[in-house]
């Protein structure tokens, strides 16, 4: 009896404060506010985590830590948001991350805002950051918006995926190139190294791997007849 008798205190000892929080709560401001972890992955080897987090008023940063006991965080890289935020990280290797990076920025040409994204590599200390995406020329006759996708991790290559990359012409005398679509690579994240799997395709969307290196399914526009 004298237990429950405790319990029931301390439950209506606590009544007020909960009223008191209740009170205080502003459903604005819950409503925008962003998550506390906006991305989080496991590495192969399942020893560490790389996580995307808020910061300042809209940039994010990217954080990885051991699991190991004792471990503390590590700062890899953080973005300001204006206009450039970083969406997300996954591994590419152990010790290697691959992060997407997304902005609304304004198009001269065009007169209006556009969104993009790229894709970058970065090691896990944050060292050697690199682009993966198709690199923009002055001499590109197009705008690449999508800085294209993972499509397959490679587990068995250590630190290269398959990627699909968005292709514009360009009018570079003697450099240049006619190819125009979307295409796919496989891309060394460390070295940068390329090696062409699929011909970029204007009528190309999508491609599918089957996780083992191979593209198996190309979804393309339809066109009309």
């Amino acid at each position: 009896m004298l237990k429950q008798v405790v319990t029931l205190a301390a439950l209506c000892a606590s009544v007020p404060l909960f009223a008191q929080r209740t009170r205080d709560f502003d459903a604005a401001v819950a409503f925008g506010t962003r998550p506390s972890i906006s991305d989080l992955s496991l590495s192969p080897e399942g020893a560490s985590i790389v996580y995307v987090v808020p910061r300042a008023d809209r940039g994010s940063a990217v954080y990885t830590r051991s699991l190991a006991a004792g471990a503390t965080e590590r700062l890899v890289m953080t973005a300001a948001g204006n206009p450039d935020r970083v969406t997300g990280c996954d591994w590419a290797s152990n010790t290697r991350l691959v992060c997407s990076i997304y902005a609304v920025i304004y198009a001269r040409a065009g007169g209006r805002l556009v969104p993009f994204a790229r894709l970058v590599a970065v090691d896990a200390d944050g060292e050697n950051l690199q682009l993966l995406s198709k690199r923009d020329s002055s001499y590109g006759r197009g705008l690449q918006v999508s800085g294209g996708e993972v499509i397959d991790w490679l587990p068995n290559e250590d630190g290269a995926i398959l990627m699909s990359r968005n292709y514009v012409p360009d009018e570079h005398e003697g450099l240049g190139s006619s190819d125009r679509g979307l295409g796919v690579d496989r891309v060394d994240t460390r070295s940068l190294a390329i090696r062409h799997v699929e011909r970029p395709s204007e009528n190309a969307i999508e491609y599918i791997s089957d996780g083992r290196g191979t593209v198996r399914i190309i979804a393309v526009k339809e066109i009309p007849g």
